[in-house]
């Protein structure tokens, strides 16, 4: 052994001695675990480091990696892990040597310090030969990147990258190694994707994801899965699938290529799911290892085909299967998701079957609703009323379709007779959900069954509600009827140049109208005792001889043959006779100034105010119930009536009279009015005469042959309501919304005709002047 080796030998031996087990174990930078040899050649026995669990193995890739840098992507930083102890070195030793300074001074052309450096390595490890490429490479990984894990394990990105940077500047050329640089950008990208998706900041999301390279997250499913997810929420589809397809492409996991599709199903609208289930072999068939999300493939499929987002019907095949899974379920949701792909399908038959085993299976309100439907959809609307009463309180679409029933019997020109009970329950749902359409059937019924008080107090709340032609021209009749002449004339007054069936009570229209039955004697007996309470007024039943039953089907030609209304046949100067005699008895009374404003308002009547209470909401107290406000009023409202876009003519204008020019300059009625015309493509009022529910299944059928189903035996569709005859313009429909004792056609039958000027009515006062 040469005297430099016994030398270095013996001053270890020393420390050892000297110092303890500790100081002899303290490793040299970059030094690796070996077994020294004792100087007679025996192996000496190195004090065993404690063997890291499987959870230490994992965490770090190398022996000498100070942390878990896999765990801490996953989100799970692991504490720092204590190296084991090494021996230090001994001279002819295998063992690698720290060349990290070798290398630097190499990187720096330093040659008296690389081959001092050289000697220094050479007399501790003998066998140790320099890098050929000392002088191209730069200086290695051997700086130790524990610290650098510690932080990355702890998602101090910024102080990471500080620390790098740092190190940079201190050994120039140096650079972290692969392993860690990539990995920072791996976490980088996730910590970024997971704060941006976090705050719900879904645009600014795809804005980055557009700028930046994602293939380092190519193992990243759940990274990926986000990713799709916010392309699917920004509308950026094609985006979404195409990340869907990377996910299914790359992986073979048959558990992650499955939970991909079932993210797509929620995520993704149906025709972009249809287009990636395309590109998977069996997974559009739901066949292999799709079979077992072939039941939510379907039921997708179903949800679309409901929502108008497919056309095409599910296949029969797989329809069989999803019955048989949501029967054996015994879930409401699923039955009734079959229930409503039946009536959607016109099905009526089938889907009042499906809704019953839902409702048995503890279905909620809107199963109920479609129960509703579809018995009022098979001919079966005493059933559907009560189905619709049981369930109004949950679900106010409950309540619009059980006045919507009803409607059509209340609002015929011969009222059928309806039970008191029945009528009373449809009083209190009214005045509960304040709602215009019932209470003017309510009124209309009344007025037809000639109880005239009852008819005036629903006529007002209609209108206070749902103020339109049929409820002012209906309060105005009530108003005639109880000869209450002031209501009438203020009511003609407001209303004129909007309303012109209102006018035309004041007018005479030279028709000829048979006289209803409430014109004959004995009218007081035309109907039962109703039912009065502190909150409303019930009409009681109507008792009109050869009346209609209830919820029979609507004559189309009822009111042509009961109710035919004609020309008079009036002899020369009679006509302005009657004309002359009208002037005369309106005179000073029409036209006249009043209170533009809608002087109806109603609130809730104590009783019900107090069914109505709830508690206040997070302890606040109750909102104090101030008075109505009126709105101010700029000036006084004109004598004389201005034209209104989109109405028809007035009855006087027939006479001479013009109205003033419109707030858009117009100086002529429209024809025909807006409220005989067909509704714009687009608009909410074309979407509702469009809807089969509005409409009539029957009348929707007839307008949509090919989507007509479920129809009885013989082909024609069940009688529904909202059956009414097409009118032509200027002709009045059946006296659903007029009522019985209407003045002739609608509009008087005056159709546009060139003004009469300078007719003998030209002393009229000037304001009359229209």
């Amino acid at each position: 052994m040469p005297a430099m080796s016994r030398l270095i030998l013996f001053a270890l031996l020393a420390a050892l001695a000297a110092g303890g087990p500790a100081r002899a174990a303290a490793p040299l930078p970059g030094a690796k675990p070996a077994n020294a040899k004792a100087p007679d050649g025996k192996a000496a026995k190195a004090a065993p480091a404690k063997a890291p669990d499987k959870k230490q193995q994992d965490a770090k890739p190398q022996d000498s990696d100070p942390g878990d840098p896999q765990a801490a992507i996953n989100g799970k930083p692991k504490s720092k892990l204590a190296r084991p102890r090494q021996l230090i070195p001994v001279v002819g030793d295998p063992v690698a040597p720290d060349d990290f300074a070798l290398r630097y001074y190499a990187s720096l052309r330093q040659t008296a310090r690389v081959n001092a450096e050289l000697t220094r390595l050479h007399a501790l490890y003998p066998s140790y030969e320099p890098p050929q490429d000392l002088y191209e490479a730069p200086a290695s990984n051997a700086i130790d990147e524990e610290p650098f894990w510690a932080l990355f394990a702890a998602d101090k990105i910024e102080d990471l990258k500080a620390a790098i940077d740092a190190k940079e500047r201190e050994f120039p050329g140096w650079k972290p190694s692969a392993d860690l640089a990539t990995k920072l950008r791996r976490k980088e990208l996730r910590l970024k994707i997971t704060a941006l998706w976090k705050a719900d900041k879904i645009l600014d999301l795809v804005d980055y994801l557009k700028k930046e390279d994602t293939s380092d997250l190519q193992d990243e499913v759940d990274m990926l899965w986000t990713i799709a997810e916010a392309y699917a929420r920004a509308r950026q589809n094609e985006d979404a699938v195409n990340m869907f397809k990377r996910i299914l492409t790359t992986t073979k996991d048959p558990q992650i290529r499955v939970a991909t599709i079932q993210k797509a199903l929620g995520s993704l609208r149906m025709a972009d799911v249809e287009t990636l289930l395309a590109s998977v072999p069996g997974a559009s068939q739901g066949t292999g290892e799709f079979a077992q999300i072939s039941i939510d493939i379907t039921r997708a499929r179903i949800a679309a085909y409901l929502h108008d987002e497919r056309t095409e019907e599910v296949p029969p095949a797989d329809m069989a299967k999803f019955e048989a899974y949501a029967k054996n379920s015994k879930d409401a949701n699923q039955i009734g998701l079959v229930a409503w792909y039946d009536y959607k399908r016109r099905d009526f038959g089938a889907a009042l079957e499906w809704f019953k085993l839902a409702i048995q299976n503890d279905g909620d309100a809107m199963i109920a609703h479609g129960l509703a439907h579809s018995l009022r959809a098979l001919n079966m609307k005493r059933e559907a009323e009560e189905v619709a009463y049981a369930w109004h309180e949950p679900l106010s679409n409950n309540m619009i379709l059980f006045l919507d029933l009803l409607e059509t019997d209340l609002t015929r020109e011969i009222p059928p007779f309806i039970e008191a009970d029945r009528l009373a329950r449809y009083a209190k749902v009214t005045m509960e959900a304040s709602s215009g359409e019932g209470a003017q059937a309510l009124a209309w019924y009344a007025y037809n069954s000639c109880q005239w008080d009852v008819a005036k107090f629903w006529f007002e709340r209609a209108v206070a509600w749902f103020p339109k032609d049929a409820t002012v021209y209906g309060l105005a009749l009530s108003n005639k009827r109880l000869k209450n002449e002031k209501g009438l004339y203020e009511l003609a007054n407001r209303y004129d140049g909007l309303f012109a069936k209102v006018v035309e009570i004041l007018f005479p229209d030279n028709y000829y109208h048979p006289p209803s039955p409430c014109d004959q004697k004995g009218a007081d007996k035309l109907h039962g005792a109703g039912v009065r309470t502190a909150a409303f007024i019930a009409p009681g039943p109507a008792m009109i001889p050869n009346a209609p039953p209830n919820y029979a089907p609507l004559d189309m030609n009822y009111a042509a043959q009961k109710n035919a209304s004609y020309p008079l046949d009036l002899q020369p100067g009679q006509a302005e006779k009657r004309i002359q005699a009208t002037l005369k008895a309106i005179r000073g009374k029409f036209p006249a100034q009043v209170d533009m404003a809608n002087p109806l308002r109603f609130r809730a009547t104590p009783i019900l105010a107090l069914l109505a209470q709830r508690a206040p909401a997070m302890g606040f107290p109750a909102a104090v119930d101030g008075t109505y406000r009126k709105d101010p009023a700029t000036q006084p409202a004109p004598l004389v009536a201005r034209r209104v876009p989109g109405v028809g003519p007035m009855p006087y204008e027939q006479y001479g009279f013009s109205l003033l020019p419109g707030w858009n300059g117009q100086e002529t009625a429209s024809w025909p009015p807006y409220s005989q015309q067909i509704a714009p493509a687009g608009t909410i009022w074309a979407d509702q005469e469009a809807d089969p529910a509005k409409a009539g299944l029957a009348v929707f059928d007839q307008r949509n042959p090919a989507n007509a189903r479920g129809l009885p035996p013989g082909g024609s569709p069940p009688a529904t309501y909202g059956q009414q005859p097409v009118a032509g313009y200027g002709q009045q429909p059946p006296s659903r919304s007029f009522g019985a004792g209407s003045a002739g056609n609608y509009l008087g039958g005056y159709a546009p005709a060139t003004p009469q000027r300078g007719s003998a009515y030209g002393q009229y006062p000037p304001p009359m002047s229209r």
